[in-house]
């Protein structure tokens, strides 16, 4: 079963094949090279309604931004990741939406990779507006977007081939960390006669690795990158040589508060430890409102994290 899944179809393959000539730097390259430089630790900036009483902020739009601001402020200098859910700044109205917006633009002026937690997966025109809002020169503009592919994989087209032409990139979420999303990730597809051929999470996997092709030819990451729980445990067995032929940037929540710590990821990735990007937000942001805190937290998960991939 697992050869088969390995197999391209030759659609896929034909596409992937086609050369690159897009003169902008790839997203596989960058994350690579701000891995190399500042390591692979991404700080998520979750401005939880009790982060915000924690640090003295008010639970409104400008608590919001206050608080996205001293986080970049303090961490701005050390990390090469951060990522900003979405959500936690929506609930605000346009003023929340404004403090993203502006949260976005200060990650862009330190130099750092900016990831948008927003996990869309739509069809068709409105899948295209999801990937415009977030992967082109606009207000929300980021380096990377997340995207739940539970629509269907290529329903995600516009995202991916938008990311490809503009030097960003996607995180498609594959193996996540909660239980509810268990039977839905490991549900078998079928094929035409009723057999099982994979996975669910197998067949996300085989496509991401699809897209990536090209890539790995060239002696880079790919653009196309997964969401991979920290603590997946024994629901990623089986799927290891899939993660390992995917080339894909596999960023990895649920580190620190979450319950993920570094042996849950040596034992979930194994020889895919490489390109992990670990993201950890409560268990670095609880040390906060201090800079001096907030560093010493980031420094102490960094630290612990380069064992793996030294």
């Amino acid at each position: 079963m697992l050869e088969q899944i390995l197999d391209t179809n030759c659609e896929r393959e034909a596409m992937s094949a086609a050369p690159e000539t897009n003169p902008v730097k790839p997203f596989g390259k960058r994350c690579l090279e701000t891995i190399a430089n500042q390591g692979p630790l991404c700080v998520g900036i979750d401005p939880h309604p009790e982060l915000l009483d924690a640090w003295g902020l008010p639970r409104s739009g400008a608590g919001v931004w206050d608080f996205a601001m001293r986080v970049i402020d303090a961490l701005g200098d050390l990390c090469g990741f951060f990522k900003p859910q979405s959500a936690l700044f929506e609930e605000y109205g346009t003023s929340g939406i404004s403090a993203l917006t502006a949260t976005l633009r200060a990650i862009h002026d330190v130099g750092a990779i900016s990831i948008a937690d927003v996990k869309r997966g739509d069809i068709g025109s409105t899948m295209s507006a999801y990937a415009r809002a977030y992967l082109s020169e606009g207000p929300l503009e980021a380096d990377a977007m997340t995207l739940s592919p539970f629509l269907g994989f290529e329903s995600l087209r516009p995202a991916l081939d938008l990311a490809k032409q503009n030097g960003k990139g996607t995180f498609v979420l594959a193996l996540t960390s909660n239980p509810e999303s268990a039977p839905v990730q490991s549900a078998m597809i079928m094929n035409a006669g009723g057999q099982p051929v994979s996975s669910l999470a197998a067949d996300i996997m085989q496509r991401v690795g699809a897209e990536n092709h090209v890539a790995a030819q060239a002696g880079h990451w790919g653009h196309v990158g997964m969401v991979v729980g920290a603590t997946v445990g024994e629901r990623m067995r089986g799927l290891e040589p899939l993660l390992d032929a995917a080339n894909a940037p596999l960023l990895v929540p649920g580190f620190g508060a979450q319950g993920g710590n570094t042996e849950s990821i040596a034992t979930v990735f194994g020889k895919a430890t490489e390109r992990i990007i670990v993201s950890s937000s409560r268990g670095i942001l609880r040390c906060g409102p201090e800079p001096s805190a907030l560093q010493a937290a980031f420094k102490e998960n960094l630290d612990s994290l380069k064992s793996l991939i030294s």
